[in-house]
């Protein structure tokens, strides 16, 4: 890559515009857009200002890399600080699908209250339909990072040193969370339905449902936090193998991957009761749907 691409990248990455850029280094948009498409090079004092805003060496900033050089050519690198803002970045976002399933999974809390069902109803609906907003909302954010989950990477070895001793203790935070999401979703409801044949009353049994139905809601967002989380630092571990598959299956590969998952929740939801066999389905549905929606909108952005 030439020093333009560079520069660009880096900019695209940190989701500054050429005038924002241009208003940290005290320098015209004119200057940033030659500097881009390689008709000039910044001055020694704004090449350091440059390499302290993206974290990245002088020595990477002005060595170029040639296709038949070694090995490391079309390389994106990235500094320390970019690993941290684009694993933060996936943990927002693993976050917020994990609120909107959530919230759509535990709508079900309120229709286990018989008694109450038309005063709940319309919580019902509302609940689902906040969860169903927030996981379309999150979907059409604009994607940030894209280089990295798109290009091979190139790190310092410190870089590579110390994210390898961060994700080391990081796995065991999302294996905890995994063993408790399984946990909350195998004998949660055994412990309540325990406690609701002791309490023997009709207001117990609605209660109990009620809590089988959160435990297992809380279960699948420890699971998509903890699932996410891992995936995202699997793209920067095993860089290379991520980019051959991805480019191997194709853009759209989630779908192969989601009907069985479908399939499975609804032998889950038939079989043990712990969600609505329809939920799965309806997923599906919304998922298929605003991915219709995203390639339209793109293909109008690209005209």
């Amino acid at each position: 890559m030439t020093f333009g691409e560079k520069l660009k990248g880096l900019r695209k990455e940190k989701g500054y515009s050429q005038e924002e850029m241009a208003g940290l280094l005290e320098v015209s948009r004119q200057a940033v857009s030659k500097w881009e498409s390689d008709r000039g090079i910044p001055e020694i004092d704004k090449l350091l200002q440059i390499s302290n805003m993206f974290g990245v060496t002088l020595d990477y900033l002005l060595k170029s890399e040639s296709p038949d050089g070694n090995g490391q050519s079309g390389g994106y690198y990235v500094s320390r600080e970019t690993i941290d803002g684009f694993l933060s970045y996936k943990q927002h976002r693993a976050k917020n699908i994990a609120i909107g399933v959530g919230l759509f999974l535990g709508s079900n809390i309120f229709g286990c209250f018989s008694d109450y069902r038309q005063f709940l109803l319309p919580l019902y609906w509302g609940t689902m339909a906040v969860g169903i907003a927030i996981l379309v909302w999150t979907f059409f954010q604009p994607k940030h990072y894209r280089e990295i989950s798109s290009n091979p990477l190139l790190f310092d070895e410190a870089v590579v040193k110390s994210f390898r001793e961060d994700s080391s203790r990081n796995r065991k935070r999302y294996a905890g969370m995994i063993v408790l999401g399984v946990l909350l979703f195998f004998f949660g409801p055994e412990f309540i339905y325990m406690v609701r044949d002791i309490a023997g009353s009709e207001v117990g049994n609605e209660v109990g449902n009620a809590l089988v139905f959160l435990t297992n809601a809380a279960a699948v967002m420890l699971w998509i936090m903890a699932g996410m989380s891992i995936h995202a630092e699997n793209i920067i571990a095993r860089n290379t193998e991520y980019i051959h598959k991805k480019n191997s299956r194709g853009k759209f590969a989630w779908i192969y991957i989601a009907l069985p998952v479908t399939a499975l929740a609804v032998v889950i939801g038939l079989v043990t009761n712990a969600w609505s066999p329809v939920f799965p389905i309806i997923f599906l549905f919304c998922a298929l749907l605003v991915t219709v929606c995203k390639l339209l909108i793109e293909g109008k952005e690209s005209k």
